[in-house]
């Protein structure tokens, strides 16, 4: 129970800073490069794409249960990847012109998903990205994980990935640097976590 009061708190802070932080942006500039009208729009993807909500929500509650250890891990790495972003987001401003989704269900799902950002920006790095890479990398490092369990969380990390591109909700260049970021935030998480492994766990489980 207090891993998810853990979760709800991580999960409403991230939301904070995400939608907040667009409060205080201007000069934007636009990350869009040619490269990237030669990717697909494909609407149906966004299905692909709402697989972060749920993944990011239960994700840390099945590594719990398997090692104490890699939660903690994942927890930390996952605060700093939020707090880096947002002050990227904060220090360059980052946003490109979304194409017009055509009518129909998966065109009207994803208009309700471009809607869903308050001003469209906070693109580079991209948050939805950097937190798949996590989670591929705790899945195949995690200690007693059954490989079933490993594969399918990565598997879907990998889709939703992709799908930030075939739904235009990312550029190339947002994928791209949501790599350092996560690379960064990795090796602080794990520090900190080797550092203050006892308090933590106490804090959110034991």
């Amino acid at each position: 129970m207090k891993l998810i009061l853990v979760q709800v708190i991580l999960l409403s802070f991230q939301t904070l800073l995400y939608f907040g932080c667009e409060l205080f942006q201007s000069r934007i500039h636009d990350v869009k490069r040619p490269v990237d009208d030669k990717i697909p729009f494909l609407p149906w993807t966004v299905l692909l794409y709402c697989f972060w909500f749920p993944l990011i929500a239960f994700y840390p509650l099945i590594v719990f249960r398997t090692d104490s250890y890699s939660c903690c891990t994942y927890l930390m790495t996952m605060i700093l990847e939020v707090v880096l972003s947002v002050l990227c987001y904060l220090l360059y401003p980052t946003s490109f012109q979304r194409p017009v989704p055509p009518d129909g269900f998966w065109g009207n799902f994803m208009k309700f998903i471009y809607r869903g950002s308050y001003r469209g920006l906070n693109c580079a790095p991209s948050l939805h990205c950097s937190s798949c890479f996590l989670v591929i990398c705790v899945s195949c490092t995690c200690e007693g994980m059954n490989p079933w369990v490993r594969i399918f969380t990565t598997l879907i990390a990998v889709i939703i990935v992709l799908s930030t591109l075939t739904t235009k909700q990312h550029t190339l260049i947002d994928v791209l640097t949501a790599v350092p970021l996560f690379g960064i935030s990795r090796i602080l998480g794990i520090w900190l976590t080797v550092r203050y492994y006892v308090p933590i766990l106490t804090f959110i489980g034991n």
